[in-house]
């Protein structure tokens, strides 16, 4: 018989850890488009861990950005307390809007502008990096020593966890099409705003990547300084990802030109542990980094009258939610995923 009761409460116990953390955001106003980002990062999970661990340390009375942080972990730790099924994310509303007075009114605004400016606050409440200094490097260093010196003093100067978790490195190759010298540059990136290819309304994510890293021509007016040229010269430009970050966050450009018209493509994205594999993306040869998927931003209507909501893979039971506001979905079967509504994309690298 105690044996039984020991069997009964272990089952208990995994049905109450699979019901942490769904949690829906009342919305106070047109603040679906926060509510959508704070869910998938509310199911970051090392970020979540950390904040609900560190919960209480930071101070209220802090900078702007120390009390977005503090509201921030207030709000994740109460999303993620037994039998909470519904809070409201007044007070961190008020703490961002004191320093982004661009959201201090209750407009709908744009799910990805919020996420940069949201983890750009968490970043400087974080950072212990050091200020100052020049970086001087010889121009007969190697590529890759290039990209590790500037990563390391990038990473003296912004230390954080959200640099830790968020933050890759693009390699932007510059060439003369006249001379045919090149120029690399390296710089830090948090996300990748990848285009949409204008000739389908359907398409394949590696569609949208292949454009973000296909070779730009720069003529006309957009003809950069040549070096070596001492002149302004026709030339080319392209990426490739010198690093890849631990959460890789992927923008898909919807709203082309402005906000007022937006594209309604069905881009199939890889949904599956491991199944996205960005080593083809890499500035060496020999680059692996295979992603799995954990979150989607979907927006939903037109510009005007749009409207957000969150998927998320639950950490413990791996089931997939929508989180729609206050409201919180059972199970959804891996297929309802990919849809013309899908917006920004979450993936965290394979271990």
């Amino acid at each position: 018989m105690p044996l039984v009761k020991r069997q009964r409460s272990s089952l208990e116990n995994d049905s109450d850890q699979n019901k942490l953390g769904l949690c829906g955001l009342r919305n106070i106003g047109n603040t679906c488009f926060m509510n959508s980002v704070i869910q998938c990062l509310s199911h970051t999970s090392e970020l979540s861990s950390f904040l609900r661990s560190h919960h209480g340390s930071y101070p209220s009375s802090g900078n702007k950005d120390q009390q977005i942080l503090h509201e921030f972990a207030k709000l994740i730790s109460e999303m993620w307390t037994a039998n909470v099924r519904s809070v409201a994310p007044m007070e961190l509303k008020r703490a961002f809007s004191r320093k982004h007075r661009m959201f201090s009114d209750f407009n709908q605004q744009d799910a990805q502008e919020f996420l940069r400016f949201f983890l750009d606050s968490l970043h400087l409440a974080l950072n212990t990096g050091s200020k100052g200094g020049t970086l001087y490097i010889d121009d007969k260093v190697s590529d890759n020593k290039k990209a590790d010196l500037m990563w390391n003093w990038y990473s003296s100067h912004e230390n954080s966890l959200i640099r830790d978790l968020f933050v890759g490195q693009l390699k932007s190759t510059l060439k003369c099409s006249t001379c045919g010298n090149t120029s690399v540059t390296f710089d830090p990136f948090w996300d990748l705003s990848v285009p949409l290819p204008l000739s389908s309304t359907r398409c394949k994510l590696d569609t949208c990547l292949n454009l973000f890293i296909k070779e730009e021509v720069l003529d006309g007016n957009d003809m950069p300084n040549c070096s070596r040229c001492q002149a302004r010269r026709k030339s080319t430009k392209s990426f490739t990802i010198q690093r890849f970050p631990k959460y890789l966050v992927i923008h898909l450009k919807r709203f082309s030109g402005t906000r007022f018209s937006k594209l309604s493509h069905l881009v199939e994205f890889p949904t599956s542990a491991r199944e996205l594999d960005m080593g083809s993306y890499g500035s060496n040869s020999n680059s692996s980094a295979q992603y799995s998927l954990y979150a989607i931003s979907n927006h939903m209507g037109s510009t005007g009258g749009g409207h957000y909501v969150a998927l998320c893979k639950h950490p413990i039971s791996h089931k997939w939610h929508e989180f729609n506001d206050n409201i919180v979905s059972d199970a959804l079967p891996e297929s309802f995923l990919v849809s013309p509504s899908a917006y920004i994309l979450f993936y965290e690298r394979a271990k």
